[in-house]
């Protein structure tokens, strides 16, 4: 492990530089939100924010329509919405073969039936909570670690492009997700960063080499 640490130092030196890329900061106190992001976030692209919102922002806004004004910090009440008002307000997409709308729904049931109903419930190392969520069809531990993320628990998302960065740093073509996560949260102790910075750093430098 100290091997892959040093690497990724200095893979992070390289090409990072000393002033990482900022977390753009979540969806902090809004559990419905968030899940809303970790799930439209498998497989899609993040696209941008704004008056026009593409991607999973768009996702995001519609389902805000969908719910009304205020922070919407409530899993019961999007455990309640109808899957078929979910699919219309955030599109077909799917995740393992189901409806990325159901899997929203489903989750926030899942997840308010042990206990998890407001943003200060989620405990991503609670193995209960965990076994919650990932026991909805086409949802991961990978997703699960990012809803804490998007409501400020420290994490990393070891999605593709995390991989990729520590694939090259280490240079090994094979590298797991298990083993991205534990290089990158070792390396953000052996630095004192936080592994939520440096792992959105290192996502946005191999996102952004494969889109030059």
């Amino acid at each position: 492990m100290q091997d892959d640490v040093r690497a990724l130092r200095a893979y992070v030196a390289e090409h990072l530089g000393d002033e990482l890329v900022e977390w753009p900061g979540g969806r902090p106190g809004e559990v419905e939100v968030a899940l809303v992001d970790a799930v439209m976030s498998i497989r899609a692209r993040y696209g941008r924010p704004g008056l026009a919102p593409t991607g999973v922002h768009r996702a995001v806004a519609a389902y805000r329509r969908l719910r009304g004004e205020g922070m919407l910090d409530d899993l019961g009440a999007l455990a309640a919405i109808d899957p078929a008002d979910m699919g219309r307000a955030v599109g077909s997409q799917r995740t393992g073969g189901e409806l990325k709308a159901e899997a929203i729904v489903r989750a926030a049931a899942a997840l308010a039936a042990v206990g998890v109903v407001r943003a200060d419930d989620v405990q991503p190392g609670d193995e209960r909570q965990k076994r919650a969520y990932t026991s909805v069809r086409g949802l991961g531990w990978v997703t699960w670690e990012y809803f804490g993320m998007l409501l400020g628990r420290p994490g990393v998302k070891a999605d593709r492009w995390v991989i990729r960065a520590v694939s090259n740093a280490v240079r090994r073509p094979v590298v797991t997700a298990t083993e991205a996560k534990d290089v990158v949260l070792a390396t953000a102790r052996d630095t004192g960063e936080s592994p939520t910075r440096l792992e959105h750093a290192l996502w946005a430098f191999e996102r952004s080499r494969e889109q030059v």
